[in-house]
């Protein structure tokens, strides 16, 4: 049996050490890190440029910027800017999630995946017409027990106002975006909403 060389012993502890840290550490922490790997400036400009808008307080911007739930198998950054001209895509979208908020739903909802250039998106699973490649979707998780019923009577009655497109992945996953008044179920048709 051969051994291994110590120092190759002391490489891989230390590989198997900071991948133990990174497991463990907070989505925010791993923002910060990412922020200060260069990202400062144009977080901050995408962040002034939602205060102006009035959306800024929506979501905190460590979930406004996650790229999607398969950055990390995909090899892709766990955070991601839109390109600036797809900035004001994303408002009529966070003026959703208020409305929805400000009506008891999405309380404990974490959204998980924002905007996705091509390449990522085809990773992640996203159709080739996905919203979150123009920055208009969210992608959230741990919705509440039971909030489906409520999201859909809600989007049966302002949906068509908000061009509210709502999908359901699952009893704790859901899409949300304005890119017109739709709703899609597990098969990404319309038969399987539950809101059909």
């Amino acid at each position: 049996m051969k051994t291994i060389r110590p120092a190759l012993l002391a490489g891989l502890l230390t590989l198997l050490a900071t991948a133990c840290h990174e497991a463990h550490e907070s989505p925010e922490t791993r923002f910060g890190a990412w922020v200060e790997r260069g990202h400062r400036e144009e977080v901050a400009a995408y962040h002034a440029f939602l205060k102006e808008n009035g959306v800024a307080d929506a979501l905190p911007l460590h979930q406004l910027l996650a790229s999607g739930r398969r950055w990390k198998s995909c090899g892709h950054d766990e955070f991601a800017i839109p390109p600036r001209d797809q900035w004001p895509a994303m408002v009529p979208t966070l003026r959703l999630v208020d409305a929805l908020k400000s009506e008891g739903y999405l309380q404990g909802a974490v959204a998980v995946s924002a905007y996705r250039d091509a390449v990522f998106n085809a990773c992640e699973g996203g159709s080739t017409r996905s919203r979150h490649m123009v920055n208009t979707a969210l992608d959230f998780d741990s919705l509440a027990t039971g909030e489906q019923d409520g999201l859909c009577a809600w989007w049966k009655i302002h949906g068509k106002r908000h061009g509210f497109g709502l999908g359901f992945y699952g009893q704790d996953r859901i899409h949300v975006d304005t890119a017109g008044h739709r709703t899609w179920g597990h098969d990404y048709t319309g038969k399987s909403s539950p809101c059909r």
